[in-house]
């Protein structure tokens, strides 16, 4: 079903009287794998209705929907990005949550908020899960523990130390929304955070890094790999490339040299090789992505950030 359509069925659900409950996830690794945890934590009504209201509020004002891809611009306005949730850490998320009773599995303590790397907001009919909100935990969220801070109640004229309170704030926005197997984005960079998205683009860098190898593409690949290492901006590149697989196709690097030699680009070959230099390094990955068009206007050649091919 088109992410368009899934969306305005998302919309047009009557959320009024669905049940509500709030659930900690934290998250450890076992070798470079994320593993996580999910805990229900008990909320008062006053609680309940406001983080309904939260999730309800950000469905409402989501109206248009654009595929999540690595180089996609962040959402703005009334944008939202969607991506399938198999493709993504919150499958086994919600896997484990669908296990999960909001009455019995709770958390034991403080210290289990204090290590929560997100929250999530269920909504619930009699059929089970309906919405999930997904938000990564803001700064703020255990103040004393996160920052240094003491947590203070300015009350009567008169500022009172809250730490043994132990408080917590809840956003009120949250950074994506999970609904019919399709999660809709609506901070990117976040989700890439919370859902350790960039994990998964180290890990594609290092299978293209080989796949390349085997190809005999460049004559020193080191040059790129130094360039790259964890940097989310290079990464995001290299997934794209990746994902469009220009570098596979013998004719689109034909073609690459002949434009890179007739409009003076500079970018080197040897032997049907492409060389990497530190001041073409950035000219080759974006030729690579196919950002580099031609204006049939002006005459002009312009490097996008992104681009959406015309039907």
């Amino acid at each position: 079903m088109p992410a368009n359509v899934i969306l305005r069925n998302l919309k047009n659900l009557n959320l009024a009287n669905s049940v509500v409950s709030l659930a900690i996830v934290k998250e450890y690794k076992r070798g470079r794998v994320s593993q996580y945890d999910v805990k229900y934590v008990q909320t008062d009504e006053p609680l309940k209705v406001r983080l309904k209201n939260i999730l309800i509020s950000k469905i409402e004002n989501s109206n248009s929907v654009e595929e999540y891809t690595f180089d996609c611009p962040e959402p703005e306005g009334d944008e939202v990005r969607s991506i399938n949730y198999e493709e993504t850490d919150f499958l086994r998320i919600f896997e484990q949550l669908t296990e999960l009773n909001p009455e019995e599995d709770i958390i034991e303590g403080i210290n289990e908020l204090v290590k929560a790397k997100a929250y999530i907001i269920i909504l619930r009919n009699q059929n089970g899960i309906q919405v999930i909100g997904f938000k990564t935990i803001p700064e703020n969220w255990k103040m004393k523990q996160a920052r240094g801070l003491i947590s203070l109640l300015y009350e009567e004229n008169i500022f009172k130390d809250l730490d043994d309170h132990n408080v917590f704030s809840i956003a009120s926005t949250i950074d994506l929304i999970y609904y019919n197997e399709l999660l809709f984005i609506l901070s990117k960079k976040a989700f890439e955070y919370g859902l350790n998205f960039r994990e998964g683009m180290i890990t594609g860098a290092e299978e293209m890094y080989e796949e390349v190898r085997g190809l005999n593409l460049f004559v020193n690949l080191e040059i790129l790999t130094t360039k790259v290492g964890n940097n989310q901006r290079y990464l995001r590149k290299i997934a794209t490339i990746r994902n469009l697989g220009h570098y596979r196709n013998p004719n689109f690097l034909i073609r690459m040299q002949q434009l890179s030699i007739n409009k003076g680009w500079n970018i080197q070959f040897q032997d049907g090789q492409i060389v990497f230099s530190d001041e073409t390094i950035d000219d080759i990955l974006t030729l690579l992505q196919n950002k580099r068009l031609h204006s049939e206007l002006t005459d002009e050649d312009f490097d996008v950030e992104s681009m959406k091919p015309l039907p």
